[in-house]
């Protein structure tokens, strides 16, 4: 974990520094801040998943499906 020296005695973390931070934020901020994080994590995700299918990560489950539902082996949705 990365650290900040503040001042000549106290050494924070930056999740500490960070937390510090948030606990003085308003409600609105608080809801924008919740926002720009969902937003995030659900970039990075795609990002993850579109390498992984890049990857072939994915190609046997896909092949699988396929041929269970060319087998009759699905349902409608």
């Amino acid at each position: 974990m990365e650290s900040v020296t503040i001042g000549k005695e106290a050494t924070v973390s930056r999740v500490q520094e960070i937390t510090e931070q948030l606990r003085h934020l308003s409600g609105a901020e608080l809801r924008e801040l919740r926002a720009w994080l969902d937003e995030y994590e659900d970039q990075a995700w795609d990002e993850k998943f579109e390498a992984e299918v890049a990857a072939g990560k994915w190609d046997s489950l896909a092949e699988k499906a396929l041929r269970d539902h060319r087998d009759g082996r699905s349902t409608p949705l």
